[in-house]
C-alpha cells in the first residue's frame, strides 16, 4: 500500500492551492482571520479544518462538516443540528508537525491528524499550510485531507497508542 499516501495528496484539489493563498500573507492578526473570506473552501471535496492552536480551530468546511456526522451514531444524528463538536488530539508528535509548518512556514505534505469527538476518534490524511500575517510572522494552519480508511484506521489508533503509552507499565 506504498501508493496510498501518493494517491490521497493526488486527490487534495487544486482550488486548495488558490483558496491558501487568498489567505495567505492577507491579515495583520489572527482575529482578523475569523472574518475572512473562506468561501472558495466551502465546497472543497476534503475536510478542511483551520486553527490558532490545536485547541482552537476556527474553521471546518462543509465536507468536514458531513465527514463528522457521517461518523455521529445514527441514533443522535437527528437531535443534532449545529457542526458537530471535535478537537484536535494533544500528542507531541502531532504538535512537532504543526511547529514545523510554523517554524518553517511551509506546507507539509503527506501528514496526519487525529480528531477526537465526543464519542469517538478518526485518523486524516493530507496536508498542513501555515497561513501567515502579512509581516510574515505564523498565524495559524490548515489542515486539508481525507479519512484514513477503516482498514488503516486500526493500525495507526495502535501505533499511537503504542508511542503515547511506551514506558507505562515498564519493571
Amino acid at each position: 500500500m506504498q501508493n496510498y499516501d501518493k494517491l490521497l495528496q493526488a486527490n487534495l484539489p487544486d482550488a486548495l492551492q488558490s483558496a491558501i493563498e487568498n489567505l495567505d500573507g492577507a491579515f495583520d492578526i489572527p482575529k482578523q482571520l475569523l472574518q475572512a473570506d473562506v468561501s472558495s473552501l466551502e465546497p472543497l471535496n476534503c475536510c478542511v479544518f483551520a486553527y490558532f492552536a490545536r485547541d482552537d480551530v476556527f474553521y471546518l468546511n462543509q465536507k468536514g462538516r458531513e465527514l463528522l456526522r457521517q461518523k455521529q451514531p445514527s441514533f443522535e444524528r437527528k437531535a443534532q443540528s449545529a457542526p458537530p463538536i471535535f478537537w484536535l488530539e494533544d500528542d507531541p508528535n502531532l504538535q512537532a508537525a504543526d511547529n514545523y509548518v510554523a517554524s518553517r512556514q511551509r506546507p507539509l505534505f503527506e501528514t496526519r491528524e487525529l480528531i477526537t469527538l465526543s464519542w469517538g476518534k478518526t485518523w486524516l490524511h493530507g496536508s498542513k499550510f501555515p497561513i501567515r500575517s502579512i509581516l510574515g510572522h505564523p498565524l495559524a494552519i490548515i489542515f486539508a485531507g481525507h479519512e484514513v480508511p477503516p482498514s488503516q484506521q486500526i493500525k495507526l489508533v495502535a501505533e499511537h497508542y503504542q508511542t503515547t503509552q511506551q514506558g507505562t507499565g515498564d519493571n
